[in-house]
């Protein structure tokens, strides 16, 4: 979102753009747009943050459930993919 306006406004434009994140996590969640269309945002603390987490949706994606998952990790192999650990901003639909 520091670097993304499209991130920033799914995000609610936060005063502080790294709200919400944590260095070596990574976040991928769904949004629900107004006219029915959804939105990934697939962001993370620092460039290789997001990076591994586009890595994860491109080669484990199965394991993605839900509306919202943390990456944390170093290759998209060891990555752990669970629940986020902080409360984040938005509407959310989940997919299951």
């Amino acid at each position: 979102p520091c670097v993304n306006t499209v991130a920033a406004s799914l995000l609610g434009n936060p005063s502080d753009c790294t709200e919400g994140f944590t260095p070596g996590k990574a976040r991928i969640k769904l949004f629900t747009q107004a006219n029915g269309n959804m939105a990934l945002l697939v962001a993370g603390y620092s460039g290789a943050d997001t990076r591994l987490a586009g890595k994860v949706i491109a080669h484990r994606w199965a394991e993605l459930t839900g509306a919202e998952v943390e990456v944390e990790g170093t290759t998209y192999s060891d990555a752990t993919i669970g629940a986020p650990t902080q409360a984040t901003t938005g509407t959310t639909e989940a997919t299951q």
